[in-house]
């Protein structure tokens, strides 16, 4: 039964599977997937298994599981059976897995579906070497299927290094429904009779991955666009196990923004650094859904609710996506202006802690500050830079030095006012504050939109600030007389 032929599955029948190599970090094209598979898990009421492919030892890096797992927790993706809950088909990590695949390897062995091959690599490498001077392409020649039952036991006895090759049918059309690309038909004459089991024991992907989505019982196999190559490998396996094959849906690339494969030149490429950079999880959940899938032409913003409720596999499309980072970052300031002040509060005491801010100085300021700062920020990061000034001190750059080096004199005596009745003010509120400037900046016959850029430069070293008042009330009353003094003592040195 091939997957164009496959009936719909009732909901509780779906199973869908996310199997990462532990060899990095969690990429934006893995979060996908594994997303995608999540959404349509939990839409149709089935499964979502997490499954570790760790077979590759010359890649390996056991510390990047936790990474991985971790990550997707972040994104809210979590899983129903796994590596660390367990499962009816456990072990969910294929190093662990090396006995079964032997075992159906020795099955197929026993079909006449697979065979010994003790062809070194060395000796592989000079046919392909003796093949490429004659500009033919190099096709395993099955030298090792014309082996006699004796021969390969005889090899077996003396301990000859094998592997074990699928034996591919000859003029056979591999034909499968994908739901994305359509009907795909490959002949298995461009195949050779690919390896299931290295020299070394351990089984290769295809070998392995369709094994265990058979005995998985996986019927939709959700991947990326790269995979799609090894689609009919696999669906070989399937049928030399006769086992029913799933439901195949293969995910558009996704590309940087000038139209080249998505790289670390294009920024950040991984989950973690979006995570440490300040991103939300659902801003970057609802991003991810938009690379390869669309509700409609025009709805942007999607919780995690309205994801599920609306996401359907023949709604992906084969056009490859753009990363846009510029709209990742829009979307993720529209979450964090939709969250109340506590919870941004929260997010950025955390950051503010490991710069060594003291807690009690946290807890009296940042709920001031929040609502001065949240329509302009998109990231928590960004939100940590904008609110510095309030808790370290500040440098004045050379365009700020420049800009007011030709009007010192009277820039001077706006602080030197300043400074001067800002002592004075009893009760330092906000409008205390503003009538005591506006004063000033009256009696000094200066409009006051010059005489606020002064003190916003003064008090800040920006030309730009949060609401100036609301600003020198965070401050207080000493650190903002002190910002004044150290400004005018500047101009002196300019003067």
């Amino acid at each position: 039964m091939t997957g164009k032929d496959k009936k719909i599955n009732t909901k509780s029948d779906i199973r869908v599977r996310f199997a990462p190599s532990p060899t990095g970090y969690l990429h934006i094209g893995s979060a996908r997937t594994a997303l995608f598979n999540w959404l349509f898990a939990k839409k149709s009421g089935g499964s979502f298994i997490l499954r570790i492919e760790d077979t590759d030892m010359e890649r390996h890096m056991e510390e990047t599981i936790s990474l991985i797992t971790d990550s997707l927790k972040w994104l809210g993706v979590t899983w129903d059976e796994g590596p660390d809950i367990g499962g009816r088909f456990a072990p969910y990590r294929q190093s662990e897995r090396t006995a079964i695949y032997n075992e159906y390897a020795e099955k197929l062995i026993a079909a006449k579906k697979a065979y010994h091959c003790f062809c070194s690599p060395e000796k592989l490498d000079d046919k392909r070497k003796k093949l490429a001077e004659e500009e033919l392409y190099f096709k395993y020649d099955r030298e090792c299927l014309k082996l006699t039952e004796d021969r390969i036991l005889q090899n077996i006895k003396v301990g000859l290094p094998f592997a074990v090759r699928l034996k591919v049918p000859d003029d056979k059309d591999i034909v499968f429904k994908d739901t994305v690309y359509g009907e795909i038909k490959v002949n298995s004459n461009i195949l050779e009779d690919f390896i299931i089991i290295r020299s070394n024991g351990r089984p290769t992907y295809n070998f392995s991955a369709a094994v265990d989505d058979i005995l998985m019982e996986i019927t939709n196999v959700i991947r990326g666009e790269d995979h799609l190559s090894n689609t009919p490998k696999q669906i070989l396996v399937y049928e030399a196990l006769k086992k029913d094959i799933p439901v195949f849906t293969h995910l558009p690339m996704i590309l940087g923004a000038d139209g080249s494969k998505l790289s670390k030149r294009h920024g950040s490429i991984s989950i973690e650094a979006y995570r440490d950079d300040g991103f939300l999880p659902e801003a970057i959940d609802n991003y991810l859904a938009l690379l390869g899938w669309a509700y409609d032409e025009k709805t942007t913003v999607f919780s995690i609710e309205e994801l599920i409720d609306k996401f359907s596999i023949e709604a992906i499309n084969k056009k490859p996506s753009k990363f846009d980072y510029e709209k990742l970052l829009w979307l993720n300031g529209f979450y964090l202006r939709s969250k109340d002040d506590s919870i941004i509060t929260a997010l950025l005491s955390e950051k503010l802690k490991i710069l060594g801010v003291p807690v009690i100085e946290l807890n009296s300021k940042l709920p001031k500050i929040i609502p001065l700062i949240k329509e302009r920020i998109k990231t928590i990061n960004q939100a940590q830079e904008i609110v510095r000034p309030f808790f370290f001190d500040i440098n004045y750059p050379d365009d700020i030095k420049d800009y007011f080096s030709g009007s010192a004199e009277e820039t001077k005596k706006i602080i030197e006012t300043a400074a001067a009745s800002i002592a004075k003010i009893k009760e330092f509120t906000i409008s205390n504050i503003e009538s005591c400037l506006r004063v000033l900046a009256q009696g000094l016959n200066i409009s006051f939109k010059k005489y606020a850029e002064t003190i916003r430069a003064a008090v800040w070293g920006s030309k730009v600030s949060p609401p100036l008042f609301e600003t020198i009330e965070v401050l207080g009353m000493k650190t903002t007389i002190e910002r004044l003094k150290q400004f005018s003592s500047l101009l002196i040195d300019i003067l």
